[in-house]
């Protein structure tokens, strides 16, 4: 895609935001349109949540890894404040990102960060490629929404099988506030501890706040200036809505109007719903147009050809992150927003993430990933 594609695409995304805002109201028109500036700074920043993660456990370089720390340390302070607030802007509960640990869960965010890996991608990853044209990251998406169809079909026994216990740092502290420092705290740690364990391998660091050009390099946005954007607007999002970004419910809920279409599900009651009455799937449609134009003014290299392998790799990951994702929710929706939410449940997905990271890294290279 080159520039001149660039004034169709903002036409097409103001049309689109103009028919949310008169057919579902003005909240979905602004959740939307937060939604475009997700797509577009995830693609103009490059922040790739999962070859960070890669970085840091192959290569101990955790760069990316403090620099999504410091976004999720913003996030928690600006999803505290408006967490104290009993209401959103339009008037929807304030109840922030919310999940009870489980079996369920650790799994869940297990087989995701083996997904992840495998796709080299996780669900904001896979919006902001497809959005910039990559073929194989619409694989993935195709067969993330088939993993959700296909894991929510065992949620009523494992809810039946498995107790699950939400655990929100207030209630260990006393008050929002002095959980909110906890919070602050572990993050404060891991921020030290993979800060020691790069120099400790490496014998260096690379800075995140010195040097030239800390927000613009090579025409577009740094790492750096992605993670404060990112972490802006999710908190956009909780101020008008009550709770933060998430895909993978968007996903599902696309999945199943094209499971529909082949007879499936058709007791469904959301299908008797407007696709659209979940703001999130507006935010999702947006955030590809907002990567198409980030594609558009930044250029780049050419894309990798699907192989067999890379294939199969998008397929397994793409399922596997599906079928994860129900019960523990994404990178953003399950470890950003619930630890910004002062849920404990995103640290909880954080570690078992890391541990399906380590086997889908050791998985990779049979795909000649």
């Amino acid at each position: 895609m080159t520039r001149q594609w660039s004034l169709p695409i903002v036409a097409l995304a103001g049309g689109a935001l103009f028919w949310l805002g008169s057919n579902f109201g003005m909240k979905w028109a602004l959740m939307a349109l937060i939604g475009f500036g997700f797509g577009f700074t995830l693609s103009f920043s490059r922040f790739g949540i999962v070859f960070g993660w890669r970085e840091m456990l192959t290569k101990r370089n955790s760069y990316y890894v403090r620099v999504h720390l410091l976004t999720i340390a913003i996030e928690i302070l600006l999803f505290t404040c408006f967490l104290s607030f009993t209401h959103a802007l339009f008037g929807d509960a304030m109840v922030g990102n919310v999940m009870a640990i489980g079996v369920p869960f650790i799994v869940g965010a297990f087989l995701f960060g083996i997904g992840m890996q495998l796709a080299g991608v996780c669900a904001t990853g896979t919006l902001y490629c497809c959005g910039e044209g990559q073929p194989r990251f619409w694989l993935v998406l195709l067969c993330y929404g088939i993993g959700t169809l296909i894991s929510n079909q065992f949620r009523p026994t494992l809810d039946a099988t498995f107790s699950s216990q939400v655990v929100l740092a207030k209630d260990l502290t006393g008050n929002i506030w002095s959980g909110m420092l906890l919070n602050l705290a572990l993050v404060a740690v891991l921020f030290a501890l993979f800060r020691s364990s790069e120099l400790k391998r490496t014998g260096e660091l690379k800075p995140i706040f010195s040097g030239g050009n800390l927000f613009w390099r090579d025409g577009r946005f740094t790492v750096l200036t992605g993670g404060i954007l990112i972490a802006l607007l999710n908190s956009a999002v909780v101020a008008l809505h009550g709770s933060a970004w998430t895909i993978t419910g968007a996903v599902y809920d696309m999945a199943l109007r094209g499971a529909s279409v082949f007879g499936l599900f058709e007791g469904n009651p959301k299908l008797a719903q407007p696709l659209f009455i979940n703001p999130m799937v507006g935010m999702f449609w947006l955030g590809i147009l907002g990567a198409m134009l980030a594609r558009c003014l930044s250029g780049g290299g050419n894309f990798a050809p699907m192989r067999l392998g890379n294939s199969l790799a998008s397929i397994i990951g793409g399922l596997l992150m599906g079928m994860g994702a129900m019960y523990s929710a994404c990178n953003l929706g399950g470890f950003f927003d619930g630890t910004a939410s002062g849920s404990l449940h995103g640290w909880v997905w954080m570690l078992m993430a890391l541990g399906g990271s380590l086997i889908g890294i050791r998985l990779r290279p049979l795909f000649r990933l």
